[in-house]
């Protein structure tokens, strides 16, 4: 981490934040990195998103978010670091941050779809069949345009 590390911090998305976050969700979409998530879908999950900026600052860092599927199981979604930002453990400290709320509400297992997989694996993440995780695949990747085709790996973490 940066020596500005200090002067970071994590809060919840605010309305305020759904623009950028709905731009730089459908900027990445378009180059299929994420999949797309459209305005309305963002406004209704914005509660579960989080905001990584620099104290005093409105400018979105980083930002991703956290759906739990049941008690004991959430996902890690929609994360994206700003462009110039990457590679400085930002998007590390919001991983960290968002399975410590998880393990903190008594979530046991936090899993993530990505086609960049190496930051979770370094997180401790393991790789498993995406049909491991019948909640996901009920609830999101059977209506997904890319079902068929999907290149995203499947990993998880269990905080227990």
């Amino acid at each position: 981490m940066t020596a500005a590390a200090p002067h970071l911090t994590i809060r919840p998305a605010s309305i305020d934040d759904l623009p950028v976050i709905a731009t730089r969700i459908r900027y990445w979409a378009d180059r299929r990195v994420l999949l797309p998530v459209e305005t309305t879908d963002l406004t209704a999950v914005l509660p579960a998103f989080r905001a990584l900026t620099t104290r005093g600052s409105t400018d979105l860092l980083a930002f991703g978010s956290l759906r739990r599927y049941s008690p004991g199981l959430a996902e890690i979604r929609s994360l994206v670091v700003a462009d110039g930002h990457r590679g400085r453990g930002l998007g590390r400290r919001l991983v960290g941050h968002l399975l410590e709320e998880a393990a903190g509400t008594g979530v046991r297992r936090v899993f993530v779809l990505t086609r960049s997989p190496g930051l979770f694996e370094r997180l401790g993440f393991t790789a498993v069949p995406r049909e491991t995780l019948p909640e996901k695949v009920y609830a999101d990747c059977s209506r997904c345009q890319r079902r068929t085709l999907c290149d995203e790996a499947a990993l998880v973490k269990d905080l227990s």
